[in-house]
C-alpha cells in the first residue's frame, strides 16, 4: 500500500509541473507517463483519466486553503475582522499557488475557469463560509441587514477579479514575476470600504 501511494504522489506531482507549464488543455496523460518513464497504461490504475488526476491535485490544495480559513473562524474576533483574514488568506492562497510552480498567467487563467466550472462546489464553501459570518455579524449587531448571500458573491467575485486584472494588466508572462504587495493593499483597501458600508455606525 505505501509503494502505491508513494507513486500516485509522484504522479501528482508530476501532472502539477506540466499541468503548470503547458496548461490542462494541452497536457495528456502520455506527457505525464512519459515524464514518469510509465507506460499512460499503468497511469490507469491510478486514475481513471486526467480529469480525476486534475480534480485530486485542486481538491488537496483546497482542502489546505480551507484548513487554514477554519483557524480564523474560531479567533475571539469581530466577523467584519473575520472576513477581512480570510479574503486576505484567500489572496495568498492564489499566490502561493501560482507561485509553487512556473506559471503562466494563460495557465492560471485557464485553470480559474475550469474551477470555477467543474469545482463549484469548492467556490459554494467559500461562499457559506463568508454568508455565515456575515449573518454573524447581523446577528450581533456589528452589520446591519443585508443579503448576507449577495455581498459574500460580491467580496468573493471582487478578490478574484482585482487578482485577475492585476496578473493580466501586469504585463508578464509567468506569474511568480508580478509583484504581489501592492495588490494586496489595494484588495484590502478595497474590503473595508464594503466592510465599511454594511458596519452600523453607533456614533
Amino acid at each position: 500500500m505505501k509503494k502505491y501511494d508513494n507513486k500516485k504522489e509522484e504522479i501528482l506531482e508530476a501532472a502539477t509541473n506540466l499541468f503548470a507549464v503547458y496548461g490542462y488543455s494541452k497536457t495528456t496523460l502520455d506527457d505525464i507517463a512519459k515524464m514518469l518513464g510509465m507506460k499512460k497504461t499503468s497511469l490507469y490504475y491510478y486514475f481513471e483519466n486526467k480529469e480525476q488526476l486534475f480534480r485530486e491535485i485542486i481538491t488537496m490544495e483546497i482542502h489546505e486553503h480551507f484548513a487554514a480559513q477554519e483557524k480564523i473562524l474560531v479567533k475571539k474576533i469581530k466577523a467584519s475582522k473575520k472576513i477581512e483574514e480570510i479574503l486576505i488568506e484567500l489572496m495568498y492562497f492564489v499566490r502561493k499557488r501560482t507561485m509553487k510552480y512556473s506559471v503562466r498567467l494563460e495557465t492560471y487563467l485557464e485553470f480559474g475557469r475550469i474551477i470555477r466550472t467543474q469545482f463549484s462546489e469548492l467556490r459554494e464553501r467559500q461562499l457559506k463560509l463568508l454568508k455565515e459570518l456575515i449573518e454573524e455579524g447581523i446577528e450581533k449587531g456589528e452589520f446591519r441587514k443585508v443579503k448576507a448571500q449577495t455581498v459574500a458573491e460580491d467580496l468573493d467575485e471582487l478578490v478574484l477579479a482585482m487578482i485577475n486584472n492585476a496578473y493580466i494588466v501586469s504585463g508578464e508572462t509567468f506569474i511568480k514575476n508580478v509583484d504581489f504587495e501592492p495588490i494586496v493593499k489595494k484588495i484590502k483597501r478595497v474590503i473595508k470600504y464594503v466592510l465599511e458600508g454594511i458596519k452600523i455606525n453607533k456614533g
